[in-house]
């Protein structure tokens, strides 16, 4: 018998050199960015939600320099050194299937619900799933390779794309055309790219 276990990691490991502040410490509607994207992958099924980012009590790059996939990588490393492939439940074995939903901390109007279709997309699919034209947020699942993978990926071919990497194993691109609300892409990289009436500077 096989059960899923889905993971949700927020990137929050960026220098936010533009923002000239720490970006995911900001506040958006009472709460930290971080706190605030933790909340939008456990409303879209998150069972468990890493921070990827380079202080003490998040999940630590193991990879430097390189990028959005460092944190996937090493929520990867996180996650299968810590999750078992199989459990037993009532004396029966059961497969334990693990998936990752990858959200940026800088998307505050991102919503569970295109979160929730990318997670079904793929499961239909067994295949990783993003928005075409976009490549953040996206789906992976995890198998026992997928850590050598992004290794070879990102060390051996020396590359940071996303979007590289999604093509690289074949993910699943779903049509923006089925996605309609397009404040949802806001991305907040510099003070200007608050919504005016709500720019919540952090305290």
């Amino acid at each position: 018998m096989e059960i899923g276990m889905l993971y949700g990691v927020v990137l929050a490991g960026g220098a936010s050199r533009r923002m000239g502040q720490d970006k995911a410490l900001m506040q958006f509607q009472g709460r930290t960015l971080i706190t605030h994207a933790s909340h939008l992958l456990e409303a879209a099924g998150c069972k468990s939600v890493l921070v990827s980012r380079n202080e003490a009590g998040h999940v630590i790059d193991k990879i430097e320099n390189a990028g959005p996939l460092g944190g996937v990588h090493a929520a990867v490393c996180e996650i299968l050194k810590n999750a078992p492939c199989k459990t037993m439940k009532n004396g029966e074995e059961e497969t334990l299937k693990r998936e990752l939903l990858v959200l940026p901390v800088d998307m505050p109007k991102m919503t569970s619900q295109l979160l929730n279709q990318l997670v079904s997309l793929g499961r239909q699919n067994e295949r990783a799933c993003f928005v075409e034209n976009r490549f953040l947020p996206f789906y992976l699942p995890i198998s026992s390779n997928t850590q050598e993978v992004l290794n070879d990926y990102l060390v051996n071919q020396g590359k940071r794309r996303v979007i590289g990497f999604l093509e690289h194993v074949n993910a699943l691109a779903l049509s923006s055309s089925s996605v309609e609300n397009e404040a949802q892409w806001l991305n907040v990289n510099t003070p200007n790219d608050w919504p005016k009436n709500k720019p919540h500077p952090s305290l």
